[in-house]
C-alpha cells in the first residue's frame, strides 16, 4: 500500500508539472507574438530612412530586454522537461515493480504513456522557441552591427517563414488546450480512483494499528532479549578482563625474554671485545713473526756473505754446496710455518663467520620481540574498542526504550512506527550479531596470541641453547687460541734463541776471518820484505861476479869445475826449499788471491833460484822455514773453523724442525 501511494503520488507530481509546462508555454506565446510584431516594426524602420534615431535605440533597446527574458524563460522550460523527463524515467522503473496488481499497473502505464506524449510535444514547442529566441538574438545583433541593413535583409525572408510557421502554431494552440483539458479529465478520474483506494488504505491501517499491538509485545520480549544481551556484555566484560590479565602476563614473559635478550647481547659484545683483543694480539704476532723473517732475511744475507768467503776456500765448496741443501729445507719448514700461519687466519675468519651467524640469529629475536609487542598493542586496542562497542550498546538500548515511548504516543502513524520497530529490531539482531562476532574474533585473536608467545618461548628456548653452544665453541676456540699463542711464544723463544746463537758464532766467524786478514797481510808484508832483500842480494852477488871475473880471469879455468859444482849442489837444496814454500803460500793464499800472487811465487822462485846457485846462506833458509810453519799453523786454523761451522750449519735444520 505504501509503495502504491508513493507511485500515484508520484504520477500526479507529474501530471501537475506537465499542465505547469503547458499552461507556461501557453503564456510564452504572448511575448513571443509580441516581440514579432516589435521586430517587423524595428524592420520597418531601418528600411525607411525617416526615423528618429533616440526612439529606434530605445525601441531595440526593450526589444534586447525582452528577447533576453524570453530566452532565460525558455532555458528553464528546457531544463524542466529534462528534468520531468528523468522522473518519467524513474517512475516507469519503479512501477515496473507493481506488475502484479493487473488494472492498476495498467492504468498507471497508461498515465506514463500520456504524459509522455504531452511532453514530446512540449518538447517540440520548446524546439521552435530556442529557435525564434536565437533569430531574436541574430536581430539584435545586426542592429548593433554597421551592416544591419544587409542583415536585416537577410532576416526578413526567415521571419516571414517564422511567420507562417506562428499562423500555423496558433492553429495548433486550441487543439493542445483541448488536449489538456482531456488529459485533466482523465487525471481527476484517476484521483477518484485513488480516493476509493484510499479508504481501503484506511481500513489496511486499523488492521496495521491490530499488529502494532503484537510489535508492542514483540518489543517486550525483545527488552527481554536486550537483558540476556545486557548479561552477555558483562560476560564479555569479564572475560576482556581476563584476556587483560593474560596479555599482562604475557607482557611479564616478554619483559623477562627481552632482559635475556639484553645479557646474551652484552655477552656477546664482550666476546667480541675479547675476540678484538686476541685479533690485535695475533696482528701483533704476526709484526713479530714478520720482524723474525726480516732477521732471518738478514741471517741469509749474512749466510750468503759467508757463503761467498767460504767459496775462496777450494777444498770447502762441497761442504758449501750441502749448506745450501740444508738452508732449502730450512726454506720448507719456514713454509711449513707459514702454511700454519694461513690454517690460524682461516680459523679466526671462521670465528668471525659464526659471531656474524649469532648477531643475525640475535637480530630475527629482535625482530620477533617487536612483533610480540605490536599484537599486544593492537589486543589492548581491540579490549578498548569492545569496552566502546559496549557504551555504545547500552546507548542504543536508550534510544530503543525512547522510541518505544515515542511508539505509544504516536499511534496514529501506525505505518512508520510499524517501520521504526522493525528496523530497531533488524539493529539489534544486527548489534548482538556484531557482538558475537567480536566476541568470536577476541577468542580466536586470543588464541592467535597465546599460540605466539608459545612460539616466541620456544624460539627462546633454541636462542637460549644456540647461545650454549656458541659459549661451548667459544670456550673451544679459546682454548685453542692459547694453545696456539703458547706454541707461537715456545717457536718465538727458539727462533730468538736460535739467532743469538747465530749472531754470537757469525761475529766469532767474523772475528776469525779479521785475524786472517791481519795474519795474510802480516805475511804478504814479510814475503814483500824477503823479495827486497833478494833483490839486493842478486844485486850485490851481480856486482861481485862481475868484479870476481875482472879479477881472475886467469884462474877461472882451472877453478871452474868445482865451483859449478857446488852452484849445482846450493842450487838444487835452495829450489827445494823454495819450492815447499811456494807451495805453503799458494795454499794459504788461495782463499784471496789464487790467479795474481801465482805469478809472483814464480817469478820469486826464479829470483830465489838464481840466488840461491849464487848464495847458501842459512839464516834466509832458517827464516823461509819458520814462516813456512806459521802458514801451515794458519791452515790448520782455517781448516779447524770450517769443520765447526760446517757442523753448525748441520744442526741448523734440527732448531728449524723443532719451531
Amino acid at each position: 500500500m505504501q509503495e502504491l501511494e508513493s507511485h500515484l503520488k508520484v504520477l500526479t507530481k507529474l501530471d501537475l508539472d506537465l499542465a505547469y509546462s503547458s499552461e507556461k508555454l501557453a503564456n510564452l506565446h504572448v511575448p513571443l507574438i509580441f516581440l514579432l510584431a516589435q521586430q517587423n516594426d524595428l524592420e520597418a524602420m531601418a528600411t525607411v530612412n525617416n526615423y528618429i534615431l533616440a526612439d529606434f535605440i530605445e525601441k531595440v533597446l526593450v526589444f534586447n530586454f525582452l528577447s533576453s527574458i524570453l530566452d532565460s524563460e525558455v532555458r528553464e522550460l528546457d531544463n524542466f522537461m529534462d528534468a520531468l523527463q528523468a522522473g518519467i524515467i524513474d517512475a516507469r522503473q519503479k512501477i515496473s515493480s507493481c506488475r502484479h496488481l493487473g488494472k492498476l499497473y495498467s492504468i498507471m502505464e497508461g498515465k506514463l504513456n500520456d504524459s509522455e506524449e504531452s511532453l514530446k510535444q512540449s518538447q517540440d514547442q520548446i524546439s521552435e522557441l530556442k529557435m525564434q529566441s536565437e533569430r531574436f538574438q541574430r536581430t539584435v545583433l545586426a542592429f548593433a552591427h554597421e551592416n544591419w541593413k544587409t542583415d536585416i535583409a537577410m532576416d526578413l525572408s526567415e521571419n516571414a517563414q517564422w511567420a507562417n510557421k506562428n499562423a500555423k502554431s496558433n492553429l495548433k494552440m486550441p487543439r493542445q488546450q483541448r488536449h489538456n483539458l482531456w488529459m485533466l479529465e482523465k487525471s481527476l478520474s484517476r484521483e477518484l480512483y485513488l480516493e476509493k483506494k484510499l479508504t481501503e488504505s484506511r481500513q489496511n491501517e486499523e488492521e496495521l494499528r491490530l499488529k502494532l499491538h503484537h510489535t508492542e509485545q514483540v518489543a517486550f520480549h525483545m527488552e527481554e532479549a536486550a537483558e540476556v544481551v545486557w548479561g552477555r556484555f558483562l560476560e564479555a566484560e569479564n572475560a576482556a578482563e581476563v584476556l587483560q590479565g593474560i596479555s599482562k602476563e604475557l607482557l611479564g614473559r616478554l619483559q623477562l625474554i627481552h632482559f635475556n635478550l639484553n645479557g646474551s647481547i652484552q655477552r656477546e659484545s664482550e666476546l667480541k671485545f675479547k675476540l678484538q683483543a686476541s685479533l690485535e694480539e695475533l696482528k701483533a704476532k704476526d709484526t713479530a713473526l714478520l720482524k723474525l723473517k726480516n732477521v732471518h732475511e738478514e741471517n741469509i744475507k749474512k749466510d750468503v756473505e759467508l757463503s761467498a768467503l767460504r767459496e775462496k776456500v777450494v777444498f770447502l765448496e762441497k761442504q758449501l754446496k750441502e749448506s745450501e741443501l740444508q738452508l732449502k729445507n730450512a726454506n720448507s719448514t719456514n713454509e711449513s710455518s707459514q702454511e700454519k700461519l694461513g690454517e690460524m687466519e682461516r680459523l679466526v675468519e671462521s670465528l668471525k663467520e659464526n659471531i656474524f651467524t649469532t648477531e643475525v640469529k640475535a637480530e630475527s629475536a629482535e625482530l620477533k620481540v617487536a612483533e610480540l609487542t605490536g599484537t599486544n598493542v593492537e589486543l589492548t586496542e581491540e579490549m578498548s574498542f569492545l569496552k566502546g562497542s559496549a557504551s555504545n550498546t547500552e546507548k542504543k538500548v536508550g534510544s530503543l526504550e525512547k522510541q518505544l515511548r515515542e511508539v505509544e504516543i504516536q499511534l496514529q502513524h501506525a505505518k512508520a512506527s510499524s517501520e521504526a520497530s522493525q528496523e530497531q529490531q533488524n539493529m539489534l539482531y544486527a548489534a548482538i550479531w556484531d557482538m558475537e562476532t567480536l566476541i568470536e574474533d577476541l577468542k580466536s585473536k586470543v588464541s592467535k596470541a597465546e599460540n605466539k608467545t608459545e612460539s616466541t618461548e620456544e624460539q627462546c628456548v633454541v636462542l637460549s641453547e644456540t647461545n650454549s653452544e656458541l659459549n661451548a665453541e667459544i670456550t673451544v676456540l679459546r682454548n685453542r687460541v692459547e694453545y696456539l699463542e703458547s706454541s707461537l711464544d715456545q717457536a718465538n723463544n727458539a727462533k730468538f734463541e736460535s739467532a743469538e746463537e747465530l749472531n754470537t758464532r757469525i761475529k766469532f766467524m767474523m772475528d776469525m776471518a779479521m785475524q786472517l786478514a791481519i795474519e795474510r797481510e802480516r805475511i804478504q808484508k814479510q814475503v814483500h820484505i824477503l823479495i827486497m832483500e833478494k833483490k839486493l842480494l842478486v844485486e850485490k852477488l851481480w856486482n861481485t861476479k862481475k868484479d870476481a871475473t875482472e879479477c881472475n880471469n886467469e884462474d877461472s879455468e882451472n877453478k871452474e869445475l868445482p865451483f859449478s859444482k857446488n852452484n849445482f849442489l846450493n842450487a838444487t837444496s835452495m829450489k827445494t826449499s823454495t819450492e815447499a814454500v811456494t807451495e805453503s803460500l799458494d795454499k794459504s793464499f788461495q782463499v784471496d788471491e789464487p790467479s795474481e800472487e801465482a805469478p809472483e811465487c814464480d817469478t820469486d822462485a826464479g829470483a830465489s833460484s838464481s840466488a840461491s846457485s849464487m848464495v847458501s846462506e842459512p839464516e834466509t833458509s832458517r827464516e823461509v822455514k819458520a814462516r813456512c810453519l806459521s802458514l801451515k799453523y794458519v791452515s790448520i786454523i782455517v781448516f779447524v773453523f770450517s769443520v765447526s761451522a760446517m757442523y753448525l750449519l748441520n744442526q741448523e735444520p734440527f732448531l728449524f724442525d723443532e719451531l
